[in-house]
């Protein structure tokens, strides 16, 4: 299980590059930079199907490692996986209701 939680981990890293570079393009075409793409498209991919997508990824990648940190120093059981996933579903679910609002 481990292997696996490892292998989670290192994807959700390298998605988050690549949803930070689309977030970072897609901010500079708000502001009239790179127009090989509409204002519109920005704009929506920008404010809203990017940020639930990399809030996801970031508390995903967030979450694994805390709990591989915590288990370095002793500190794991299934409590501690019950009280990162609750957070976690808390964190998502509160975040990404605001940002689609």
């Amino acid at each position: 299980m481990e292997k696996i939680l490892t292998r989670i981990n290192r994807i959700s890293a390298y998605i988050l590059i690549v949803l930070v570079l689309l977030i970072l393009i897609t901010g500079y075409r708000q502001v009239g930079y790179f127009t090989f793409f509409g204002r519109g498209l920005a704009n929506s991919l920008h404010q809203i199907y990017l940020n639930v997508a990399g809030l996801i990824v970031g508390s995903v990648h967030v979450l694994l490692s805390s709990r591989k940190a915590l288990a370095r120093n002793r500190i794991k059981g299934v409590w501690v996986d019950i009280m990162l996933i609750v957070l976690g579903i808390a964190i998502v679910g509160g975040f990404s209701y605001f940002t689609l609002l």
